[in-house]
C-alpha cells in the first residue's frame, strides 16, 4: 500500500479531488452527467490512466528500435494531378 501511495503525484491527487467534487455536487444536486464526469475523474485518478498519468497523453512517436530519419526514408508518396 505504502508504495502504491507513493506513486502519486500531484496533477493525479488534484485529479481525484475534482472527481471528489463532482461526485458531492452529484449528491447535493443530483444530474447524471455530473455523476458520469466525476466517476470518470476518480477512475483515472485511482487506476493511474489517463492525462495525469505517468505516462501522458502521448503515444511514441517512433517504433521501437527504430529512428525517425530511417522511417522518413521508407515512406515514399506519389502524387497524381487532378
Amino acid at each position: 500500500m505504502k508504495e502504491y501511495l507513493s506513486k502519486w503525484t500531484i496533477p493525479r491527487l488534484l485529479q481525484l479531488a475534482v472527481g471528489l467534487y463532482f461526485l458531492r455536487d452529484y449528491y447535493l444536486d443530483g444530474g447524471r452527467m455530473v455523476l458520469v464526469f466525476g466517476g470518470v475523474m476518480m477512475a483515472q485518478a485511482v487506476l493511474n490512466v489517463g492525462c495525469f498519468s505517468s505516462r501522458g497523453c502521448s503515444t511514441s512517436v517512433t517504433p521501437a528500435g527504430k529512428d525517425a530519419e530511417s522511417i522518413t526514408n521508407e515512406i515514399e508518396v506519389e502524387y497524381e494531378e487532378l
